[in-house]
C-alpha cells in the first residue's frame, strides 16, 4: 500500500491533459532526465505528474516506478476523445479510479469508503487515518506522512465557503474540487461531505457500478449495496439511497437494456447490462457527450 508519491502536490489545471499527451504520444519523455522541461513544471512537480498518472488509472507500468510507462485502455480513450479535460465525466472516471486503487491512494480509498463523519476538521480525520491503517496493515506511516497525504486528499477535493477570490494567474486549484463533494468552511476550519444531488451521466454511473463486479459476473445489486458496499456509486458520488434511486429510475426512463429498476425481497434492486466493462461504459459516456475527437 502506498501513501505519499504526489510531493504533497494536489492535480492542478492542465497537469493530467499534458501528462496524457506525452503518455500517449511520447512516452520515454515521461521518464526522461529532463522530463520537468516537457511537462513545463518544476521537477517535484513533474514526479507528483507521474504518480498522479498511475493512481488515476491513466498510466500503467511494467515493474513500478522508473520502468517505462505506457497508457492504460482508459488512458487512450480520454486522449482521443477528451484529450484536454473538459468533460467533467472523465475527472468521474479518475476520481472513482482513485476510491478503487489502496495499493496507490490508500488514503483516497479509506476516505471515501471508511470515514463516516458528514462534518469533521483535520486533526480527527488524521487520527481515523492511523487507527485505520494500524488495523490492517503491517506497517503504519509516520505521522507525518499520515498528515500530507490527508492535507493533499482535502485540497484536492475541499471547495471554500465562502468562495476564495483566487488569483486568476494561480492553477493551484484542482479540478477534483468541480465534483462538489468535500466543502471547507473557512469560518470555523472544518469540512463537510456534500450530499447534494449530483447530475451524473449514466455512462459514468455504469462505470462506477462496474468496479462491484464480482467474480461469477453477478449485475443485479440492491439498492442498499449501491450507496453503501465499498467504491459502490453512493460512495464514489457522495449520494444517499433516495438520491442514488431518482437517477437509475431517470436512467431506467431513458433505456430499459441499461438499468432496469425491480423488487428483491422486499427491497428495491437494480439490474445493469451484463456487456458492458468500464470502458464500454466510458465509450457510451463519450458518445451521448459528444466530446469532441482528438484530431
Amino acid at each position: 500500500m502506498r501513501f505519499g508519491g504526489h510531493e504533497s502536490f494536489a492535480v492542478r489545471e492542465g497537469w493530467l491533459s499534458r501528462g496524457l499527451e506525452l503518455l500517449c504520444e511520447q512516452p520515454t519523455l515521461l521518464v526522461d532526465e529532463f522530463a520537468e522541461d516537457y511537462l513545463g513544471v518544476g521537477r517535484n512537480m513533474a514526479k507528483a505528474i507521474r504518480y498522479w498518472l498511475h493512481a488515476t488509472g491513466l498510466a500503467q507500468s511494467a515493474a513500478g516506478e522508473g520502468s517505462q510507462p505506457t497508457a492504460t485502455p482508459l488512458g487512450r480513450l480520454i486522449h482521443k476523445r477528451d484529450p484536454h479535460l473538459m468533460n467533467q465525466g472523465s475527472w468521474w472516471a479518475l476520481h472513482i479510479n482513485l476510491i478503487n486503487n489502496p495499493e496507490s491512494a490508500f488514503t483516497w480509498h479509506w476516505f471515501f469508503n471508511q470515514w463516516a463523519l458528514q462534518r469533521f476538521d483535520r486533526s480527527p480525520c488524521i487520527e481515523g487515518l492511523r487507527r485505520f491503517a494500524a488495523a490492517n496493515l503491517t506497517r503504519v506511516p509516520a505521522s507525518r506522512t499520515l498528515e500530507r497525504d490527508v492535507a493533499t486528499l482535502l485540497q484536492s477535493y475541499a471547495r471554500s465557503i465562502p468562495t476564495v477570490a483566487d488569483d486568476p494567474e494561480d492553477s493551484a486549484d484542482s479540478p477534483f474540487q468541480e465534483l462538489n463533494l468535500l466543502f471547507h468552511f473557512g469560518a470555523s476550519g472544518y469540512y463537510q461531505h456534500n450530499f447534494d444531488p449530483k447530475p451524473i451521466p449514466r455512462g459514468v454511473f455504469g462505470f462506477a457500478v462496474s468496479h462491484l463486479r464480482t467474480a461469477d459476473s453477478r449485475t443485479e445489486f440492491t439498492l442498499t449495496e449501491l450507496e453503501r458496499a465499498n467504491c459502490a456509486p453512493g460512495r464514489a458520488f457522495v449520494l444517499r439511497g433516495d438520491d442514488l434511486f431518482d437517477l437509475l429510475l431517470a436512467y431506467e426512463e431513458q433505456d430499459k437494456s441499461l438499468f432496469a429498476l425491480r423488487a428483491q425481497a422486499g427491497e428495491r434492486a437494480v439490474r445493469i447490462a451484463l456487456k458492458k466493462d468500464p470502458l464500454d461504459w466510458m465509450k457510451l459516456h463519450y458518445a451521448e457527450q459528444g466530446a469532441k475527437t482528438h484530431a
